[in-house]
């Protein structure tokens, strides 16, 4: 019994966090949630802001490194990303 109580808590420590609404999180972690499917439309500001809308409705922000980085990332990440909707303000 022990076992499965330990191995629930290692399970739930691993699990991705899901992110709060309007929270800045990281370019790495903006990457990871395109290439989970998770991400429903993109929208990036020439100040190399870049806006994440969820399939759950949570928006979230990143800075991209360079201008239409987010864009070569869903053409990188390939059927995941196939219906996300892409924008430039």
């Amino acid at each position: 019994m022990l076992f499965f109580f330990l191995a629930f808590l290692l399970l739930a420590a691993c699990a991705p966090t899901v992110p709060q609404e309007g929270e800045m999180i990281s370019w790495e972690r903006a990457i990871d949630l395109l290439n989970s499917g998770q991400v429903t439309m993109v929208v990036q500001a020439h100040s190399l802001e870049v806006t994440l809308t969820l399939k759950s409705g949570v928006t979230v922000q990143t800075i991209e490194p360079t201008i239409d980085a987010s864009f070569a990332e869903i053409q990188k990440c390939g059927e995941a990303c196939s219906g996300i909707v892409q924008a430039t303000e």
